[in-house]
């Protein structure tokens, strides 16, 4: 194993930039987090601020839940479609 490894410019410019990136996210994480509990309070949806974050919608859902934002329609529980009768 290498233990004199020196990256090249590229790749210490590359490492350099998703290091900066990663601490913009970090600084960003909750000042987002406060705005889109305001959002969803006004009405937002998950898949809306979804879109605008690349967030996932359950990272949405979840903060709607424990800011107590009422939902948009019942939960999905189980199946789907009612199963058949039988004869």
């Amino acid at each position: 194993m290498a233990t004199d490894y020196t990256p090249d410019g590229e790749a210490t410019r590359l490492y350099g930039r998703y290091r900066r990136a990663r601490e913009a996210e970090a600084e960003l994480k909750d000042p987002v987090r406060v705005q889109a509990a305001v959002d969803l309070k006004a009405g937002a949806t998950v898949g809306q601020l979804a879109k605008l974050t690349g967030l996932t919608s359950e990272y949405f859902r979840r903060v709607a839940r424990a800011e107590g934002v009422e939902r948009l329609r019942p939960p999905t529980v189980g199946k789907l479609k009612p199963e058949a009768e039988s004869a």
